[in-house]
């Protein structure tokens, strides 16, 4: 059994187009879209998928919760809710499935496949 005092970090990540103003002004954008923003963690995984954008996904303390989180993602990219489908899974380990409050601390991108736009922006 692990040691379930260490530190759990919830990862939630996305891709968009580096914005034509380059990629530091496009991370300071990105930055103050997310600052103050908090949301709980939990046992549930929230989805999105479109065939026209690139896939949200964020672990949530409930459906709702998530819906809420990834719908602030999707302002960020531009795309419209209702352009992709919701997807939910559920886990019962209580580590993975702790229900904690956490917001944006660190902020990164990282170039594509090929070295070009789009950026993945991880939280």
């Amino acid at each position: 059994m692990g040691d379930r005092r260490r530190a759990l970090r919830k990862k939630l990540s996305y891709r968009l187009p580096v914005s034509v103003m380059g990629e530091s002004a496009a991370l300071l954008e990105m930055q103050e879209h997310w600052r103050d923003f908090t949301w709980e963690t939990g046992p549930v995984i929230v989805g999105w998928n479109s065939d026209a954008w690139p896939q949200v996904q964020v672990w949530a303390s409930s459906e709702a919760e998530g819906r809420r989180v990834v719908s602030h993602a999707l302002a960020h990219m531009g795309a419209p809710v209702n352009a992709g489908e919701w997807q939910y899974a559920y886990v019962s380990d209580e580590r993975y499935g702790r229900i904690t409050q956490v917001r944006a601390t660190i902020v990164s991108a990282r170039q594509g496949p090929h070295g070009v736009a789009p950026k993945r922006w991880i939280l």
